[in-house]
C-alpha cells in the first residue's frame, strides 16, 4: 500500500537516522540477533546467531554493517512499518543515549540490550499462546549457562538492559537470575521491563535487585476494565495489576522511573475498550500504547473469532473505524502505532470523498 512505501520518506527529508541499529541489539531466545526489537517482522534484519557466531563477529557482521550502511543513506529496507514507533519519536524517547557512533562499522559494544530470555510465563494471553509456557529442567539449566557465557559479556558498554520481549520477567526463572545477576554486575545498569504487571511489585522488584534502578516499564493490558481483560489474558489477575499499577503511579510520581507504558493490541475482543483505556492509562499517569494484531507463528486461531480487526475485511472493520474516527488518537496519554494511524486517516479521507 502507498502508505507503507512512504512510511520512512519523512525521515529522509528531515535528515533524521533512526538510532537504533547504532545503539542497541536484540537477542531473540534462540540465540538469534537484530540491530532493534522493532524490526522482528522482518526476518530478513537478522545480523546473526549467537549459537553459530561469537558477539563480535555479530555485531559488525555483513549483513549488520550494510544495515547501517543503508540507513546512513536515508534507506530502512530492514525496517519493518508494522512495528515501528520511530516515526513518532516514541523509539527516540527510549534512547536517550548521547554520543551515538553513527557509523557502519562500531567500535563499541551496544548501549542498549534487549534480550528475550526464554519463554516463561503465568499467563496466556488469546493473541500470543495457547497455554501458560513453562521450562523443564534441562531446558532451564541450558538458558541459565547462557548468562554468564553469553549475556554478561555482551552488556559491558550498556547502560540500558531491557527485559523481557518473549515471556514475564518476574515470572520466568531464568530472567529473575539474569537480572540479579546483571545488577550485580554492573552496578550503572538501569532496567526496562515487559511485563504483565502481575508479579510486578515491590517485593519482587527488591528480590531481583532492580527496584531502585528501572528505567521504564511497559505493563501488557490489554482493557480498561476487568471484563475485558478477562477475554484477553487467561490466567490474569486484574485487581492485583490494578495494585501494582498504583504502586508504580507512585514511583513515576516521585520520578524515580523515567516512564510508565501500559500496552494493548488491538483486537476483535477488546476494540470497544480503547478510549476507557486511554481514561485508564492516564489514571495511573501512564502512557497507553496501541498496536494491531500480528500472527506470531498461528497463535490467532486461538479464539473463536477473527481476531484482526485491522483487516478491512473482517465483519466487525467499520465499527472499529467508527470507534477510531471518535477518538483523538495522539495525546499526552495515548500514542497508536503508524498503520492504526493511517488506517484512520485513509478512511476519513474517503468518508470526505463519499
Amino acid at each position: 500500500m502507498k502508505f507503507i512505501k512512504n512510511f520512512f520518506k519523512n525521515f529522509t527529508k528531515k535528515k533524521f537516522i533512526c538510532p537504533g541499529a547504532f545503539s542497541q541489539v536484540y537477542i531473540y531466545p534462540d540465540g538469534r540477533v537484530f540491530l532493534c526489537p522493532d524490526c522482528l517482522m522482518s526476518p530478513d534484519a537478522e545480523i546473526g546467531n549467537l549459537n553459530n557466531n561469537t558477539f563480535d563477529e555479530i555485531y559488525n557482521s555483513k549483513k549488520a554493517v550494510k544495515i547501517r550502511k543503508e540507513i546512513l543513506k536515508g534507506k530502512y529496507n530492514y525496517c519493518s512499518p508494522q512495528q515501528c514507533f520511530s516515526k513518532s519519536n516514541y523509539n527516540i524517547r527510549l534512547t536517550p543515549f548521547k554520543n551515538i557512533e553513527y557509523k557502519s562499522i562500531q567500535k563499541s559494544y551496544p548501549k542498549m540490550v534487549c534480550i528475550g530470555a526464554d519463554a516463561e510465563c503465568n499467563v496466556n494471553c488469546i493473541m500470543c499462546r495457547p497455554n501458560i509456557s513453562r521450562l523443564n529442567r534441562d531446558e532451564l539449566n541450558e538458558y541459565n549457562k547462557k548468562i554468564n557465557n553469553l549475556y554478561m559479556p555482551i552488556l559491558k558498554n550498556a547502560q540500558e538492559i531491557t527485559l523481557s520481549t518473549t515471556a514475564d520477567p518476574f515470572a520466568s526463572r531464568n530472567t529473575r537470575l539474569l537480572m540479579k545477576t546483571a545488577a550485580e554486575r554492573y552496578p550503572n545498569l538501569k532496567f526496562n521491563l515487559l511485563t504483565n504487571g502481575i508479579l510486578c511489585d515491590k517485593f519482587n522488584c527488591d528480590d531481583t535487585l532492580i527496584t531502585d534502578r528501572i528505567s521504564n516499564i511497559m505493563v501488557s493490558i490489554h482493557a480498561g476494565d476487568e471484563e475485558t481483560y478477562n477475554k484477553i489474558v487467561k490466567n490474569g489477575n486484574f485487581s492485583k495489576v490494578e495494585t501494582n499499577l498504583k504502586w508504580l503511579k507512585s514511583l513515576k510520581d516521585e520520578k524515580k522511573i523515567k516512564g510508565l507504558f501500559l500496552a494493548f493490541v488491538v483486537s476483535s475482543k477488546n476494540y470497544t475498550n480503547i478510549q476507557k483505556f486511554i481514561e485508564f492509562a492516564k489514571e495511573h499517569n501512564a502512557v497507553a500504547l496501541f498496536w494491531g494484531c500480528f500472527d506470531w507463528g498461528g497463535n490467532l486461531n486461538n479464539s473463536d473469532e477473527p481476531l484482526n480487526i485491522l483487516n478491512p475485511t473482517h465483519p466487525k472493520f467499520e465499527d472499529f473505524i467508527n470507534i477510531l474516527n471518535s477518538i483523538e488518537l495522539e495525546t499526552e496519554y495515548s500514542h497508536f502505532s503508524q498503520p492504526i494511524r493511517n488506517i484512520k486517516s485513509f478512511y476519513s479521507a474517503k468518508k470526505k470523498e463519499n
